[in-house]
């Protein structure tokens, strides 16, 4: 609700500054001069809210950004790391075949990565 506050006010001082010539041609120099001051006032409000806002949601997304690229930096090294692990220690497979009269288990050892 606030955005939309500040986008009609910097409406309606922009609409200000733009009529005030015309009211003074039209005679009305004094309240010519007002509306070009208020609406200036309100239409200076507005561009500072904007550019306050442009400058945080950028800092923002700058942070996030970072910590994205962080995170992702991460898990590429787990991934090595695991990876390095992986090739360094041989794997354990035991494999089981069912028999009709008994059940046998083999233990095989493999130096093999397992992807």
């Amino acid at each position: 609700m606030f955005e939309l506050e500040t986008l009609l006010a910097f409406g309606v001082g922009a609409g200000l500054v733009a009529l005030a010539p015309m009211v003074r041609r039209m005679g009305h120099v004094s309240l010519g001069d007002s509306m070009g001051q208020a609406g200036r006032s309100m239409a200076k409000g507005g561009i500072k809210v904007g550019v306050t806002v442009a400058g945080v949601a950028g800092t923002a997304a700058r942070n996030v950004a970072k910590h994205a690229a962080e995170a992702a930096e991460t898990l590429v090294d787990l991934v090595a790391e695991a990876k390095s692990e992986m090739e360094a220690t041989p794997v354990e497979v035991t494999v089981s075949k069912p028999s009709a009269a008994k059940k046998t288990s083999k233990t095989v050892v493999s130096s093999v990565p397992v992807e």
